[in-house]
């Protein structure tokens, strides 16, 4: 039977994912009512943002499935009137369909899982509405083609709706985890979109686009980690980047002054190479090395290969990031202060995983029959993501790096156009060889960092 109870839950984990909404809810509002102020679909565009976040808040606390089903289809109606409003018919041609798959899938999992009698297939349906949500290929391209909406519209998509599909995961995983095909199915999708999108990112030149193949990357991860069992790391993970991501965006309308104005800087002074190596290795060591005491000091329950991969990923991330900051900062006091950041976030989110996975009840990776599987494809996608970094870094200009180069453009291409005049089509045509010049004089120019 069907229960029909109207609570609400305002557990640890609701509470957290609350204070993502209400935060981007507070920055995308009122950044919306200023920049689409005198668009005659401005105002709208803004009430629609509001129903995406405030339905995103009520699939949060939903207490029963079908409740978090109407907050689910109310999301999708509220993003396609902005979408609509925002960018006209091109941002909501390949949106549409998308999401009303996914908000049938969620429908059909819902009844499935009343009658009691489905099996696995509730699960796997729950699966498959979190990937299409979440732009996983072969969905990417509706997220792709948003990007044709205003900032503040693409803002709340990264930061609430996309998220909606990581949500749907933690809440309804004890659901998830009962079956090994939904495991297995949530790490395969993962996987496969994490190295979809850092291919896409390696080729986009606007900021926007970048964003948005980065996000599928994100995402993906996200959800890996969540078919790990790891639902604290992947509900950290989830906050911490829809925050960063709806940042970015709301900034990367500047992007064009802020160039202008570091060309306009005075040149930093010149580092050694010494120096910046030294730079290098102390940005690394320092984030790394706290985030390796505050784990061993902290984090609750045995150490199993799911969470040591997942550990050695996040240190892996705060090194790298703590080396690159610290080699571009302006000054030595900069990069100090940098890497002291970095070196904190990396303790915090040790302490906040911890933290989080001791308040709730959770499903622990040893639970899950798919977790082998699950792990499997964990190891192929990094495999896959060193193979890349190694042909970018040391054969970009092979047959190799080319293929992947188009496979790239083919990822993060939008599928909608608009109408542009003969020159202009013409300037958007990519570059040809000519075959007739000697192969010495031929230049083939690659994202990738190299020139052919």
């Amino acid at each position: 039977m069907v229960s029909f109870d109207l609570a609400l839950r305002f557990d640890p984990m609701a509470i957290l994912l609350l204070v993502l909404v209400v935060g981007i809810a507070l920055a995308v509002l009122p950044f919306a009512h200023r920049s689409l102020r005198g668009d005659r679909h401005g105002t709208g565009v803004t009430l629609a943002i509001a129903g995406m976040l405030a339905a995103t808040a009520l699939l949060i606390v939903a207490g029963e499935l079908w409740m978090l089903a109407i907050a689910w289809s109310l999301a999708t109606v509220a993003t396609l009137i902005a979408l609509g409003l925002g960018g006209g018919r091109l941002a909501v041609r390949r949106a549409g369909p998308w999401l009303v798959a996914s908000d049938a899938a969620l429908w059909i999992a819902v009844v499935l899982a009343a009658t009691g009698t489905a099996g696995q297939a509730p699960a796997v349906l729950l699966v498959v509405a979190a990937a299409l949500r979440c732009a996983l290929p072969p969905a990417h391209p509706w997220l792709i083609d948003s990007l044709y909406a205003p900032t503040p519209v693409s803002a709340a998509l990264h930061g609430g709706i996309v998220n909606g599909g990581g949500i749907l995961v933690i809440t309804q995983f004890a659901l998830i985890a009962a079956s090994p095909i939904a495991i297995t199915l949530l790490a395969a999708v993962g996987s496969l979109a994490i190295v979809a999108g850092v291919l896409a990112a390696l080729v986009r030149t606007d900021i926007k686009g970048r964003l948005v193949a980065s996000t599928i990357a994100q995402m993906g991860f996200m959800l890996l980690v969540a078919s790990l069992g790891l639902l604290a790391a992947a509900a950290l993970h989830l906050v911490a980047h829809g925050f960063y991501k709806s940042a970015l965006f709301l900034a990367s309308s500047d992007g064009v002054d802020r160039r202008a104005a570091e060309r306009r800087a005075p040149r930093p002074l010149t580092v050694s190479p010494f120096e910046s190596r030294a730079r290098a290795a102390a940005g690394g060591l320092v984030p790394l090395g706290v985030f390796v005491v505050a784990v061993l000091a902290l984090y609750p329950g045995g150490r199993g290969l799911a969470e040591l991969v997942v550990l050695i990923v996040m240190a892996a991330a705060f090194a790298v990031a703590g080396a690159r900051a610290a080699v571009v900062a302006p000054s030595r006091a900069r990069a100090s202060a940098l890497v002291a950041l970095l070196a904190a976030c990396s303790g915090a989110f040790a302490v906040g995983t911890s933290a989080l996975t001791a308040a709730l009840a959770l499903v622990r990776p040893t639970d899950l029959a798919a977790q082998p599987v699950a792990l499997g494809l964990a190891v192929a996608a990094l495999v896959a993501l060193a193979g890349l970094a190694a042909i970018r870094r040391w054969a970009p200009a092979s047959a190799v790096a080319l293929v992947l180069i188009a496979l790239g453009h083919r990822l993060g291409a939008a599928t909608v156009r608009m109408q542009t005049s003969g020159t202009a089509r013409a300037a958007m045509q990519p570059a040809r060889v000519d075959s007739a010049r000697p192969a010495s004089a031929r230049t083939i120019s690659t994202p990738m960092g190299a020139t052919a």
